[in-house]
């Protein structure tokens, strides 16, 4: 199993444990729900101890051929790594006349997919694909409480593995579409178009 930790300078330090049963320890032993939850995460090898402060850290990933994903929360049915231009393609974002308005109502029950950019801080963003079964327009903002939840979220990695993502470095997000519903209080305004 390969151990890869993503920090907020842009850091990214990768560690090995070649053995199954010892790999197979260390994947049981994690809550991907409370993994930043300690100061810290140490790894030991035979010559080094590594800190990592979970303050600091973005994202864990955990490459293992053979360990299942663990359930995701909040009713996800899934939560899959995307390459920057994957989604772009996917959330038409150099097709405008394309892009699906946030107004228009999927039906409760239904299987919605969202393309998601998570702005973290270092500057980092990463993009994931989110299907979900939509919900009540009053439980609509459970997503939006649950990226501010300076909690954690896993997700499938695009070459393969779990990555744990740490929405305490959480400094912004965009959902394409959006849900029709937005808090009252939002502000109405149209993005100005970027190119990647």
């Amino acid at each position: 199993m390969t151990i890869r930790f993503h920090l907020t300078d842009g850091s990214v330090h990768s560690f090995v444990q070649p053995g199954d049963a010892a790999a197979r320890k260390i994947w049981e032993a994690v809550d991907p729900a409370r993994l930043f939850a300690r100061p810290r995460i140490v790894i030991g090898s035979e010559h080094s101890k590594a800190v990592f402060v979970s303050a600091e850290t973005i994202r864990v990933d955990f490459l293992h051929e053979s360990f299942q994903c663990w359930e995701f929360p909040g009713g996800y049915s899934d939560i899959v790594e995307l390459s920057e231009a994957e989604f772009r393609k996917h959330a038409h974002l150099d097709e405008p006349a394309q892009m699906a308005k946030r107004q228009h109502s999927t039906p409760v029950g239904d299987l919605l997919v969202s393309f998601v950019k998570l702005q973290m801080r270092g500057g980092c963003p990463r993009f994931v694909m989110v299907e979900i079964p939509v919900k009540l327009p009053v439980e609509n903002q459970s997503f939006m409480q649950f990226m501010l939840s300076k909690g954690s979220v896993h997700m499938r990695l695009r070459g393969g593995g779990i990555g744990v993502l740490n929405l305490a470095n959480l400094a912004a997000y965009t959902v394409y579409p959006g849900v029709a519903q937005i808090p009252a209080d939002s502000w109405l305004a149209e993005p100005i178009p970027t190119k990647s």
